[in-house]
């Protein structure tokens, strides 16, 4: 026989034990917290942080590019001349500008003196080329590339945290849901319990009949499946603990999830990168195009000079000349027509030698075949984009349509529920009045009360669940 009051007492400060931990952090508390010890979230914010630094690093604008060049020095004994020459080859230095035709800028300057005496022999040069490209030329691939990659990257982090988070509430909804299984399984089996013994007490059941057996084995299997929700409550908070980086200590603070969602026009992020790859195979295509039809001028010129006092080389005379020229290189696919331009003044002589050279070439496309199919490839690569974007926006627009269909059904699981709490709470309430008065039993006031518990429960899982849709909408509007 059992104390009914005593078991009583006891059942109720096992479920205040369950269902109130020492200690608990509000909800949006615990996520930061999770948030911040995650490894997982660790890396993925140094994978977006590396991505960004490697599309800042892309789009730096470049500079005037700068080589010197000493050249070499070299120093030989002349015995005719009784002294050293030395003589510089290879110095000078070469400025590229970051303009649209690469304008190069060289400059030589090699020197041979002869010491001791006043020998010397100077020829310095300055040369300079541009390219100028008449067609296509308007390369957009690096800066659709930077833009795929920033979304790439933020889309990434941003969509992998909040599944982070939803895997967050997943796990404590399935904690709280055992919870309360726990507690709903403690109290069958307490009234099953009581049951046999108000019947035993009644003789109204007797303990060799099968009526009593039947309640024995009903109390079994439930003492089991008591004993399995506690051994799944053990791995709850182990994945718990292993997802967290921290133990299981409760929730309070479940605040109501915001619903407000719209599907917009140009979809997002996932449609975005479809649409920027569908940019980038339509750039490729019209640099392909641009290769048969485009033409490059390459103009350039020149001018140098030379100085030298007699004595420096045995019977050659003080000299001093002047060097100039200028070039221009058309060239297309199939063919290239080269003119240049050269002229020679002596200074000392007095005399002007000019000359003029053409040139060019051309050649029947031996890759005719090989580029109409690269060229069919990029074109095939363009529709290909093409059905991905449309596929990407059609998937959108049913992604879309899924989810306002589940806000909905969720609205109103949650106005439902609402309205049972608020009838529970109600009945709990008139119980206590009855019992009060008389009129109602201290079981009838434990079950109501032991209703409204479990409707809390309900309410926090559905709240869980709220938030995970809430997460979904965040995550459709990336």
């Amino acid at each position: 026989m059992y104390n009914v009051h005593a078991r009583r007492l006891l059942f109720l400060a096992c479920l205040l034990v369950v269902s109130v931990p020492l200690v608990s952090l509000p909800l949006d508390d615990l996520v930061q917290k999770a948030l911040a010890q995650s490894s997982q979230m660790q890396d993925l914010e140094l994978t977006k942080q590396n991505a960004l630094l490697s599309q800042g690093i892309s789009q730096a604008k470049a500079g005037v590019d700068v080589t010197l060049s000493s050249g070499t020095v070299s120093a030989a004994y002349n015995t005719t001349a009784g002294a050293y020459d030395l003589k510089t080859t290879g110095v000078g230095a070469t400025f590229v500008f970051p303009d649209d035709g690469k304008t190069t800028i060289d400059v030589s300057l090699p020197i041979a003196v002869q010491t001791p005496g006043s020998a010397y022999a100077l020829t310095p040069s300055v040369e300079v080329s541009h390219t100028i490209t008449y067609g296509y030329t308007a390369d957009n691939q690096e800066n659709l590339l930077n833009q795929q990659t920033e979304v790439l990257a933020l889309s990434t982090y941003d969509t992998s945290k909040l599944q982070f988070t939803s895997s967050i509430y997943t796990q404590i909804s399935r904690i709280l849901a055992n919870e309360q299984s726990i507690k709903k399984t403690q109290k069958e089996i307490a009234d099953l319990k009581r049951s046999v013994e108000q019947a035993l007490q009644l003789k109204t059941l007797k303990q060799d009949s099968l009526a009593y057996q039947a309640q024995t084995q009903a109390i079994q299997a439930k003492q089991a499946a008591l004993a399995s929700y506690t051994d799944t409550k053990e791995l709850l908070l182990a994945q718990f603990s292993t997802l967290t980086s921290f133990a299981w200590d409760g929730v309070q603070e479940i605040k109501e999830p915001d619903l407000n969602f719209s599907s917009e026009v140009n979809g997002n992020s996932s449609v975005r990168l479809k649409s920027l790859a569908l940019d980038l195979a339509k750039e490729a295509l019209r640099l392909k195009q641009a290769e048969f039809t485009n033409r490059n001028l390459v103009v350039g010129g020149g001018i140098g000079g030379s100085s030298a006092n007699a004595g420096l080389i045995v019977g050659v005379p003080a000299k001093e000349m002047l060097q100039g020229s200028a070039s221009a290189t058309l060239s297309a696919k199939q063919f290239s027509v080269t003119a240049k331009v050269n002229a020679t003044y002596d200074v000392t002589a007095n005399d002007f030698s000019p000359s003029v050279s053409v040139g060019g070439t051309w050649k029947n496309n031996p890759t005719d075949a090989s580029d109409r199919l690269t060229l069919q490839k990029a074109e095939n690569e363009v529709m290909l984009a093409q059905l991905a974007y449309t596929s990407a926006r059609d998937e959108y627009a049913s992604n879309a349509a899924q989810l306002q269909s589940d806000i909905a059904s969720w609205k109103l699981q949650y106005t439902l529920l609402k309205q049972t709490i608020a009838y529970d709470q109600n009945l709990l309430e008139q119980q206590k009045t009855l019992f009060a008065k008389g009129l109602a039993t201290q079981q009838q006031v434990d079950d109501a009360a032991f209703t409204v518990d479990q409707d809390a429960y309900t309410l926090q899982t559905t709240l869980l669940e709220g938030l995970i849709l809430e997460n979904r909408i965040r995550t459709m509007q990336i």
